[in-house]
Order: structure tokens, then C-alpha cells, then sequence
């Protein structure tokens, strides 16, 4: 017998069929299964032994059955989605109408190759076999590259909208990323995996030096590797190779098989070399190539040093700034300004270019040149000097004597 489930939902999973094949035999009618739901009927073939019980004859009785090799399939009708769970042992109470199931096993199929593999210790079948809960150690698995462990205490799933949630201890492990949070809910039609309640990354990759990243949601799609995280996000690095001693922003958007994230303005760094940067515009940071690149403006502090302008790379892997519009260094009584700026903080070297002008306020000297390079001292004081193919021009202002 088939029974078929109609939903109209936002992404559902319209006109499944179900089938569920097992072997039964009555249990004594006092034993009860406590704590389910009501639900409705489910519909079942039932094959036995010699002297099987028909379904009408359970039913009348009212009484739970213990069920054996319990198999059930879940065909669609206009979907590549499918699912089949089986079981070595079922209990299902006819007066609750409601199925218990130990250490089941379920395989989710996409136009006839499986996706994800489920398991647990236990489970319940509720509405028409309409809502699943898997309990105890709950482990899902996305069979398909690059593969990915989802694990947790709880599990509820509806399968008429083919729609999961997974809660208590729950952690994500995909490559060198593990992901932890209060709950999560995976949405099968579209690998959607959205996570909730102090959601933590870490990233322990070689190239991502330990990263740890924070959010109150995460949403992350399976398939494509997109992420999204908005509201306020925080990361840092903890490995002793990490630049990036800490990060805050908003509305991170990303990929994870790209290795790339995306905050929105205003965003804070906070460098072990290089000081403190503040972005007023977005900042995207290439995990892998550990660059941080902003079009709008930045701002640094190192010392007594302030360094801004626009169209800026942070390069944390070679410890090079490369502002490309509008660069400015600023210190006590000098300040320099120019199309174009390069800034190694490792070797404390700076070089500007185009339109370059140095004003310091002893005899208000004004410099101007098409290029200019110098060294940042021990002691955060800039040195500059042109080079000899350049043209350097300098105004002095002096004090008329008496």
C-alpha cells in the first residue's frame, strides 16, 4: 500500500510516496512508548510469517508490535530527491500511532546517487512517517567532495519539506574547517546549512594560521561553498605564523571553497606587526594568499606613524602595504602625501610615487618630487631621499632677521 503526502510549502517536497516493508510480531499490549505525538496513520506492507496479522487485524487490536528488518522508502513524484531508512529493530504503537526505531540508518538520494548518509542510536517516526527525530549520537555525513561530518545529540527532520535540524553539541567538520553552534538546519533541495547560537569557525589549515571566526548565524551552502554571516563578526588568528591578531566587521560574505571573506565597513584590524587599520569601506581578505584588500579608505597607527589613503593591499604574507590612491604618512612635524605608496613594514622601507610633496614644519620646508623612498627608524621617525634619475624641489620659509 502507498500513501501520499501533498504540501504546498516554500520549497517542499510535493507527492511523496512512502513504503515501509518489515516483519512484525505483537508485543504485550501493556507495553507503552511514552512521550509522541499524534500523528496519523501510517500506511504499511506488512510480511510475516506463516500466519501473518493483516493490517486491519493490528489495527482493531490496538496494540504496539515489535518489528523486525523495518525498511522504509521515500519516492517522489516531481523531485530528484529521495530517501530510504532502515532498521534491525522497530516498535510501533498503534494507539499513539507512532514508530520507534534503534540504530536506524538513512540515505538521502539525488536523482538516484546518494548525498548524505544519516545514523543514530535511536529514532522516532512521527505523522505519516511526515517527522523524523533521530536521538543519541547523531552523525550525518555529505557523501560527496569535499566530504562533510555533521554531528550532534539531536536530530529533526521533516521530510515532507525536506528539511532538517540539528541540535545539542553540535560541531561540522569539512577538510581543515570545524564548525560549532547551538543548533543548525540543513535544507536538502538546496545544501543550505544554517547555523545558530555562538557559531565558531576555525580554520586549521596551513595557509589560515589557526583562524577563528565568530557569528550568531552562519549560512553556509554545501554544494557551492557560499557563506554568509550577518550582523557583527569578529576573527583572529591564533597560530604563531598569524598577522592578523584580530578582525571585527559586518555582514561577512565568503566562500569556502574559493578560501575568501568579505566584511562590511566599519572594520577593525588589529596586526602584530603592523599596527591598527581601520577600514571605511568593505575589506576582502584572501585566506590562502593572506592579502586584505579595501577600495575605500584606510587608516593605520603604528606608533607614532599614521598612514592613510584609498584602493589598498595589505599583503600580511610579504608585510608589504601597497595604497594605490591617495597615500599619506603623517608624523609629529612631517607629513608626506602622494599618488602612490609601498610601506614593507619588515624591512621599515617606504616608497612613494607621483606628485609627491613632504611638508615638515621646521622653516616650513615644502619637497617635491616624482618619487621618493625612505626608511622608518627604530624610533618610528621617517627618513627621505630621492632618487638620483629624480627631480626634487624644496622651499624653505625662513624668519626675516632683525
Amino acid at each position: 500500500m502507498e500513501d501520499r503526502l501533498r504540501g504546498s510549502r516554500r520549497r517542499s517536497w510535493p507527492d511523496w510516496s512512502w513504503t515501509v516493508i518489515s516483519e512484525e510480531r505483537p508485543t504485550p499490549s501493556g507495553s507503552t512508548v511514552t512521550g509522541l505525538l499524534l500523528v496519523a496513520p501510517c500506511s504499511l506492507i506488512l510480511l510475516a510469517g506463516c500466519t501473518p496479522l493483516t493490517l486491519e487485524t493490528a489495527l482493531q487490536e490496538q496494540a504496539p508490535h515489535e518489528l523486525q528488518s523495518f525498511s522504509l522508502q521515500h519516492h517522489p513524484s516531481d523531485t530528484p530527491l529521495s530517501l530510504s531508512l532502515s532498521s534491525p529493530k522497530a516498535r510501533h504503537d498503534w494507539t499513539r500511532k507512532a514508530s520507534v526505531v534503534t540504530t536506524p540508518e538513512a540515505l538521502v538520494h539525488r536523482d538516484g546517487a546518494p548525498i548524505y548518509g544519516i545514523r543514530s542510536q535511536r529514532g522516532l517516526l512521527l505523522g505519516n512517517n511526515r517527522l523524523v527525530q533521530l536521538d543519541g549520537a547523531v552523525e550525518l555525513v555529505h557523501l560527496q567532495e569535499p566530504s562533510t561530518v555533521v554531528t550532534g545529540e539531536r536530530l529533526r527532520w521533516d521530510t515532507h519539506r525536506g528539511h532538517m535540524t540539528m541540535t545539542i553539541n553540535l560541531t561540522v567538520n569539512r577538510e581543515h574547517a570545524q564548525v560549532s553552534a547551538g543548533r543548525a538546519e540543513l535544507d536538502f533541495a538546496s545544501n543550505d546549512l544554517t547555523f545558530h547560537d555562538q557559531v565558531v569557525v576555525l580554520d586549521q589549515s596551513p595557509q589560515a594560521d589557526d583562524l577563528r571566526l565568530e557569528a550568531t548565524t552562519l549560512h553556509w551552502n554545501l554544494a557551492s561553498g557560499d557563506l554568509m554571516a550577518p550582523g557583527p563578526v569578529k576573527a583572529g588568528q591564533a597560530g604563531p605564523g598569524g598577522a592578523v591578531q584580530s578582525v571585527q566587521g559586518f555582514n561577512l560574505t565568503g566562500n569556502s571553497q574559493e578560501r575568501w571573506l568579505e566584511l562590511q565597513a566599519p572594520v577593525q584590524l588589529q596586526t602584530r606587526q603592523a599596527g591598527q587599520w581601520q577600514a571605511r569601506d568593505s575589506v576582502l581578505w584572501w585566506l590562502d594568499r593572506q592579502q586584505l584588500e579595501s577600495p575605500g579608505l584606510l587608516e593605520a597607527q603604528a606608533g607614532a606613524l599614521q598612514v592613510s589613503g584609498r584602493s589598498a593591499v595589505l599583503d600580511l604574507k610579504q608585510g608589504v602595504l601597497t595604497i594605490g590612491e591617495g597615500c599619506r604618512f603623517h608624523q609629529p612635524g612631517e607629513t608626506l602625501t602622494a599618488q602612490q605608496c609601498r610601506w614593507n613594514w619588515q624591512d621599515r622601507t617606504i616608497l612613494a610615487r607621483g606628485g609627491v610633496v613632504v611638508q615638515r614644519e621646521q622653516y616650513q620646508q615644502v619637497t617635491r618630487a616624482d618619487q621618493l623612498q625612505g626608511r622608518l627608524g627604530e624610533d618610528n621617525i621617517l627618513s627621505l631621499t630621492a632618487s638620483p634619475q629624480g627631480q626634487v624641489t624644496t622651499e624653505l620659509g625662513l624668519e626675516p632677521s632683525g
